[in-house]
């Protein structure tokens, strides 16, 4: 139960944002930004998002403000196709438009921190997936579909890229922002932003930016009885330094230190799901709290060759985590079901560095014929090590020790790319690109032989866009991606697993139609995509004669589905609106072990039928001088099926609402905010052992922002 102070904040807030809107008096206010209105990057250069001939979903720093947007689990919540399952301390799970797998050698879904890869080699046991934050942001741009050619390996099912602000030469500004919110049967929490710009010269300019975060728990543990386990602390700091010595070049320096230290992961592990419980494998003392560290530092270069414009980055970045699990398998979801399997990690170290070098040639100006040339060098080297060894307990009751020594995954990757674009008349466009990638993978486990190999590709996009009308387009697209394989480890060589998995590939066909209509009113972004996930790889797990996990190509996967996005502005100052997305998997073809695991007809893939988005926004005055806002948003998710075999896990079907209103006194932005209103506890995804990265309950808070 949250604390006496806790309640009463409660309370005040919901009080407050039940009669606050009695008062309102609506008024015209600034029309909302139309698509044609939205540039990206997602094609290596900037582009109104309704001239992309892909599927892209964008949301803008003022969106992340207003929602008041914190992680990359947040910004799931508003984009159809997008799902991320946090474990807490950097520990998540993301898949786009249903392709995800907790094992393989790299990530499947890119993420780019401005020019920089913050994804690489996979830990191959937890997913490592960073989470930037939503610092000083000027947008997010998710990427669906296979970006193979322009965003290279590990980015199978798609890409997220974090843009964050530049310095400016023209002005001092900044930002401050502090919310203050409560959750219900937790304790209360505090984050705090800010942002300043400043120039230095005519020819310099410094950006700063700064967040804390004290999130309070709210998860019980009923092994100890300790209440609100689950509290965190966030601390990111961010500097870039701009010089721009004339108008052709442009030399930015950032460092980015963003670190999480958790009491707890923010998981329950009962079945059947209660809210709020989490148990402890074997020792109900044991340790539970865990960091995160991520330390980026990055130098991009641009320079204007007139023809066209010249980019390097040069970036290193580190993380590290030190985390506790522990995990309870069931043999199926009957909560009256006899525990099969539990192990206690203990103190589980997990540390990564990725340096990599990028050059690309942007071809400049508005001709029929637009190119982009490029290269990139990654080195890459991931280290992780059980440093308490694992208690493993196993019927009838016996327990012992696993000693397990340090796993190092090493790999130098290079590649060279080109994509190009012809328009032979103007409503008309047709382009695609190549991208020859080479990774040189080495896995080194304890004192056993290091195992090595080559992994290389060429991967392929083509496209086919046709202007209807203007800022109304069709469009079809072909493209495919690939993940390297990877190396098992024989621990037993009586009975070794396979010592090799063979590389993923995906292929994507995707038809669409994007529009912005009546003067912006009317935005439409439809697509329906059918893509092949090819050798999936999974985790196999054979208990006789002796207890062997390893990893294993399933076979292939199809997925078929139908995407949407669609805005309207009815009245000015109002904006609604709704996308959503239905998608199914079934395998098309599976080796016999899998079929034991995933009997013909199913799918290895955890992802909803259908999932839907509903937003309205509106803009109006209290007062003369006093704007205000009205935001709510609505998202709804299938359930999720998830497991192998007869063990059959099922969470959802999920839906969260959230809703702020604002105001604007004197600059002071002011309001009052609420998220996860339906107190949804259902985990995000479900998993062998029951456990579950669970939503934090129903939240309801004060927001305060000052710009200048």
């Amino acid at each position: 139960m949250a604390g006496k102070k806790d309640r009463l904040l409660f309370c005040a807030t919901s009080l407050a944002a039940l009669f606050a809107p009695a008062g309102a008096m609506a008024q015209e206010a600034a029309d909302p930004p139309s698509q044609a209105d939205i540039v990206v990057t997602a094609q290596r250069r900037a582009q109104n998002v309704v001239d992309v001939p892909l599927t892209v979903n964008v949301l803008s720093g003022s969106e992340l403000t207003k929602r008041n947007i914190t992680s990359l689990q947040d910004i799931a919540d508003n984009v159809p196709g997008l799902d991320v399952f946090s474990q807490g301390g950097g520990k998540q799970l993301i898949q786009i438009r249903g392709i995800n797998s907790l094992r393989g050698t790299s990530s499947l879904v890119g993420i780019y921190l401005d020019e920089t890869p913050l994804t690489g080699s996979q830990d191959g046991f937890y997913p490592v997936y960073a989470d930037a934050g939503a610092l000083d942001l000027a947008r997010v741009e998710v990427l669906k579909g296979p970006q193979g050619t322009l965003f290279g390996e590990g980015a199978m099912s798609g890409v997220i890229r974090y843009v964050t602000n530049d310095p400016k030469l023209d002005r001092i500004g900044g930002t401050v922002d502090y919310s203050l919110f409560a959750t219900d049967g937790g304790r209360a929490s505090a984050q705090v932003k800010a942002a300043l710009n400043l120039p230095l010269s005519d020819t310099l300019a410094v950006r700063f930016a700064g967040e804390y975060q004290n999130n309070g728990g709210w998860l019980d543990n009923v092994g100890t009885g300790a209440r609100n386990v689950n509290s965190n602390q966030i601390y990111d700091g961010r500097v870039k330094l701009l010089w721009q010595p004339d108008s052709r070049l442009r030399v930015v320096g950032m460092v980015d230190i963003r670190h999480n230290d958790e009491d707890s992961p923010s998981y329950a592990n009962i079945l059947p799901y209660e809210k709020g419980l989490y148990r402890h494998a074997i020792d109900p003392h044991g340790r539970t709290s865990g960091v995160s560290e991520l330390d980026l530092y990055s130098l991009r270069v641009e320079y204007d060759l007139g023809f066209a414009e010249l980019m390097s980055n040069t970036a290193h970045s580190r993380r590290y985590s030190n985390s506790n699990l522990d995990q309870i398998y069931y043999a199926t979801n009957d909560p009256a079901a006899p525990i099969v399997l539990e192990i206690a990690n203990t103190r589980y170290l997990n540390k990564q560095s990725i340096t990599s070098q990028e050059l690309r040639l942007t071809s400049k100006g508005d001709g029929p014929f637009k190119w982009v040339l490029g290269g990139i060098y990654k080195d890459d080297d991931l280290l992780r090590h059980f440093l308490d060894g694992a208690e493993l307990l196993y019927p009838p009751s016996t327990t012992v020790t696993i000693l397990q020594e340090p796993i190092r995954t090493t790999s130098k990757s290079w590649a060279v790319y080109g994509d190009a674009s012809y328009s032979p008349f103007r409503r008309l466009e047709i382009g695609g690109g190549l991208r020859y990638s080479h990774d040189d993978r080495s896995f080194t486990d304890g004192t056993l032989p290091t195992a090595s190999g080559t992994f290389s590709r060429v991967t392929y996009r083509a496209f086919v866009k046709y202007d209807v009308a203007r800022d109304a387009n069709l469009y079809f697209n072909v493209g495919n991606g690939f993940r390297s394989g990877g190396f098992n480890a024989v621990v037993n060589p009586a009975f070794p697993p396979p010592l090799t998995y063979a590389p993923e590939r995906s292929m994507a066909y995707e038809a669409g139609f994007k529009a912005s209509l009546l003067d912006g009113k009317l935005g439409v972004n439809i697509a329906a995509f059918q893509q092949y996930y090819r050798g999936q790889v999974y985790d196999r797990v054979v208990l006789t004669p002796v207890f062997l996990q390893y990893t294993a190509n399933g076979g292939n996967t199809r997925i078929r589905g139908v995407e949407w996005q669609l805005t309207a502005s009815p009245v000015r100052a109002l904006r609604l609106s709704a996308s959503g997305t239905v998608m199914g998997s079934v395998f098309v073809a599976s080796t016999p072990e899998a079929e034991v695991d995933f009997p013909p007809g199913t799918s290895p893939l955890a992802l909803p039928k259908y999932s839907i988005q509903l937003g309205a926004n509106y803009a109006f005055r209290w007062a003369a001088s006093v704007p205000g806002y009205l935001d709510i948003d609505f998202n709804h998710k299938d359930e999720l099926v998830g497991g192998q075999g007869v063990t059959r896990i099922v969470t959802g079907p999920q839906s969260f609402l959230g809703a702020s209103l604002g105001a604007t006194v004197e600059g002071l932005d002011i309001a009052i905010f609420a998220r996860n209103l339906l107190n949804e506890h259902s985990p995000y995804y479900p998993t062998l052992g029951g456990i579950g990265a669970v939503p934090r309950p129903r939240q309801i808070g004060i927001r305060l922002g000052k710009s200048f």
